[in-house]
């Protein structure tokens, strides 16, 4: 006598897709946030138990902090489904490209203005049947961003590609130090002498992160007291406090491959000194560089991207 068929769990494919996320991301809340459509985290919740239910078995466990991570029986799961959800996005984009072409450019906000911005406006010269789009990285890893067709083209620090992704060096971050227009400092002339320093109040990031601790250690060997005229937790909006006059910020900056100038005046009327000898005394250059699907056509939108950030590079001061 045969068996009866047992017929396998009755799952839903936006269950899997909550799934997948949740254990991606760690935690209900990213995966919120991470998630194509509107949804709220109780809803996700209830997406996640519902395919627990349904296979009988849980499949993530909370562990310190609210991270949420994979059961062994959630790992076989993940490993089926991740492939799927993680090359969605790039084979939809794909045949939508069939008859339009487009390029998506995302950036760590340090690079948007002097660097990729222009490198579009170059892109969308040479090419303007291109449809553009350019959008600020958030703490996505940029291999996973072009992984998953959020982004043809990724420029942030650099770090390991994953498989599948072509990295490119583009070039080092500097360091400025950006005085307000109209502040007696913005007046001198380079070498800046730390005795200038002495009565500046200063833009800083926050207390214990990287860029406060530097800022903090070279004014001390300087001799300098940091007086703080106010915080930022990113480099744009150190920028922005700085045209407003608030006060001077030691910002990072990308490095032209071509001559660099000690001292400029910006387009915001504020005053940039390069102070990038300063930064080479305590630590080795930061590099950055583009991300990009490794299977993109060699003259295809992506590849001319890359190109357009190269030369603008070229052309940064």
């Amino acid at each position: 006598m045969s068996l009866p068929a047992v017929r396998p769990p009755a799952v839903r494919l936006h269950q899997l897709e909550g799934f997948f996320h949740v254990a991606t991301h760690e935690g209900y809340a990213r995966a919120v946030a991470a998630l194509p459509y509107a949804i709220t985290e109780p809803a996700l919740h209830q997406q996640v138990r519902k395919l627990e239910r349904a296979l009988g078995i849980a499949l993530l466990e909370r562990a310190a902090g609210r991270r949420m991570l994979l059961t062994p029986g959630g790992r076989a799961l993940y490993r089926f489904v991740a492939p799927y959800f993680e090359q969605l996005d790039g084979v939809l984009r794909s045949v939508a490209e069939g008859t339009r072409a487009t390029l998506t450019l995302v950036a760590e906000p340090l690079y948007v203005d002097p660097l990729c911005a222009p490198a579009l406006a170059t892109l969308r010269a040479e090419l303007p049947e291109v449809e553009l789009r350019l959008d600020e990285l958030d703490d996505t890893d940029p291999s996973q961003a072009v992984l998953t067709g959020h982004a043809d083209v990724v420029v942030a620090i650099e770090q390991p590609a994953g498989k599948g992704v072509d990295y490119s060096p583009l070039g080092e971050l500097g360091l400025l130090l950006l005085v307000p227009e109209g502040d007696p400092l913005a007046g001198r002339r380079p070498p800046l002498k730390p005795r200038a320093l002495q009565e500046q109040r200063f833009v800083v990031y926050p207390p214990g992160t990287p860029g406060r601790t530097f800022t903090e250690a070279a004014l001390e060997q300087a001799g300098v007291e940091l007086r703080v005229a106010a915080e930022a937790s990113s480099a744009s909006a150190m920028q922005a406090l700085v045209c407003a006059g608030v006060g001077a910020a030691f910002v990072p900056a990308p490095l032209p491959t071509t001559r660099r100038v000690r001292r400029r005046v910006r387009s915001d009327g504020s005053v940039a000194f390069d102070l990038t000898e300063l930064l080479r005394q305590f630590a080795e250059l930061p590099r950055f560089g583009s991300y990009r699907r490794a299977s993109a056509q060699p003259g295809g939108v992506a590849a001319a991207c890359c190109v357009a950030l190269q030369d603008q590079l070229k052309k940064t001061r």
